[in-house]
């Protein structure tokens, strides 16, 4: 694993922790909205994890320096 995957994946893992830690306190501050916003939070990490796919895969095939 070359630094460009290493850094991608690094930023993929702070975006989803980031992208849950947001929903987790929208959740605590309206728990009304918890059966809204869970499925919400699910879809919003998996587009973002869908996104991130081809920086890796181009970071992924870029040749090692």
């Amino acid at each position: 694993m070359n630094r460009a995957v290493a850094a991608e994946l690094l930023h993929l893992a702070a975006g989803l922790l980031l992208t849950l830690v947001l929903f987790r306190a929208a959740i605590w501050s309206y728990p009304q909205g918890a059966g809204s916003l869970e499925p919400v939070c699910l879809l919003t990490m998996l587009a973002l994890l869908a996104m991130s796919v081809p920086a890796l895969v181009r970071a992924a095939r870029q040749p090692r320096n």
